[in-house]
């Protein structure tokens, strides 16, 4: 009976170890899983390929007419920076410091690789040959109403793809920085506060 009891002991042991490893050892091998928790469900990967669809490609374009279950429809100017079909003038958003520092963060994030930190769209990109990145700061930018600029940052506009992956505030937010960026290259010393002028003195 003691016989049965060791072996036995011995054999739990050994699959303890087999199956869970020393504590602290590492292995490139596929861990032994029990429960795999749905890890390892079919699904398609972004911009992979796809035998089920006729143009190869797992990534699908929405439907027309589908939108995102938490925009506000009621608001047109929020949501396609039209008014009365359209493109509007001024922010749907109150502009804030908090705002600002989102769009910022965003450009730094999405656009600055090709328009430039600055946004005179001599990005990363423009030094391997991708031609055609607006600068921001040329009149036709400088005067393109905000509607327009949120609607391209949304939608992109020839070799600039969009931004659909961004919320409506961070859409924008982006917009606001490049009025922000603008200003900074034409702003005059009458622009400043009194109380900061001296500050540039």
């Amino acid at each position: 009976m003691m016989r049965l009891f060791f072996y036995g002991w011995i054999t739990s042991v050994v699959l303890v170890i087999v199956i869970f490893g020393f504590r602290g050892d590492k292995s490139k091998r596929t861990p032994f899983e029990i429960f795999d928790d749905m890890d390892h469900q079919p699904k398609f990967k972004s911009q992979a390929t796809s035998a089920f669809f006729a143009d190869g490609l797992a990534d699908r374009v929405l439907v027309d007419g589908t939108v995102p279950f938490n925009i506000k429809l009621e608001d047109e100017y929020l949501t396609s920076g039209k008014i009365d079909g359209k493109w509007g003038r001024g922010f749907p958003i109150s502009v804030t410091e908090e705002l600002l520092q989102k769009g910022k963060e965003r450009y730094n994030i999405n656009c600055a690789i090709c328009h430039g930190e600055l946004g005179l769209g001599n990005g990363v990109t423009t030094r391997f040959g991708v031609n055609g990145v607006a600068n921001y700061h040329s009149d036709l930018y400088y005067n393109m109403p905000e509607g327009k600029l949120y609607n391209t940052v949304v939608h992109g506009k020839g070799n600039m793809i969009g931004l659909p992956h961004l919320s409506i505030e961070e859409r924008w937010a982006v917009v606001a920085y490049i009025r922000v960026l603008q200003r900074s290259q034409k702003a005059s010393l009458t622009d400043v506060p009194e109380e900061e002028k001296e500050n540039l003195q």
